[in-house]
């Protein structure tokens, strides 16, 4: 897949450089690199939309990216061709009335099967990279619901709704669940459980995350109102190709 946000030691080849390419402009600051974490829907519009990074040519154009996935996850993203579009767009995200689904593989299955998790999310205070579950007084409210759409031995397939948009939120909700998503590294997905047959599997499973070296997280449907028709549009991305292969491994081994 593409890189979307250019980043040390990747500055080039990304979403962010085609876009700018098509508009001619030059490339991005070093002041403007990216540190791969999506930020908060509500800040999005201020970020994105208002806030021009600083480029080696034209500063007054801005790559028209209206959101972001955290770097690792796959899948859609919607991309505003003018300011006019990219504010109505950016507000749609702050007023929460997108629809996303997301499809992750996670440890366990979880149970109950589907459910709504609310928490507070905030900084880690031990880690300040990572997001944790955290007081009121101490982070930003944060819904996600969950369906398991199939459960495997030792893991399942679960699709997940965001209701907010916090950062890593369903990172941290599946790992605030019990079930963190597969081959996470930041949120305790690359820690291999696999109950009592875990000397068996740790090969099987060290496989799987060679395949596949980032979180199992794939941004699957995208719906929001065309700004200018007022149309509702939805958008589907099949699975990437490391996560399919992934899913059907599991489900040799693991399925009934």
């Amino acid at each position: 897949g593409m890189v979307v946000h250019p980043a040390y030691g990747h500055r080039s080849g990304t979403l962010v450089n085609a876009l700018l390419y098509h508009v001619g402009a030059g490339p991005i600051s070093a002041d403007d690199l990216d540190d791969d974490e999506a930020e908060d829907d509500d800040e999005v519009g201020l970020s994105t939309a208002t806030a021009a990074p600083r480029f080696e040519g034209d500063v007054t154009i801005r790559p028209g990216l209206v959101h972001r996935l955290d770097k690792g996850t796959t899948g859609l993203l919607v991309v505003a061709k003018d300011d006019v579009t990219h504010a109505a767009l950016a507000a749609q995200f702050m007023n929460r009335t997108i629809r996303r689904r997301y499809l992750a593989l996670v440890w366990g299955a979880p149970d109950p099967p589907e459910g709504r998790i609310e928490t507070w999310l905030g900084r880690d205070s031990r880690d300040r990279r990572r997001m944790a579950v955290v007081r009121e007084d101490q982070g930003k409210w944060a819904a996600t619901n969950y369906e398991t759409v199939e459960a495997l031995r030792h893991t399942a397939l679960v699709r997940f709704r965001l209701e907010t948009g916090r950062t890593h939120q369903i990172r941290v909700h599946a790992r605030h669940l019990g079930h963190p998503i597969l081959g996470d590294p930041t949120y305790d997905g690359d820690f291999i459980r696999a109950g009592p047959e875990l000397g068996s599997r740790k090969a099987f499973f060290r496989n799987l995350f060679a395949r596949m070296p980032r979180q199992a997280l794939h941004a699957h449907t995208l719906g929001f109102r065309h700004p200018a028709t007022g149309e509702d549009l939805d958008f589907e991305q099949p699975l990437p190709e490391d996560m399919a292969f992934v899913l059907n491994r599991l489900r040799e081994v693991e399925g009934d």
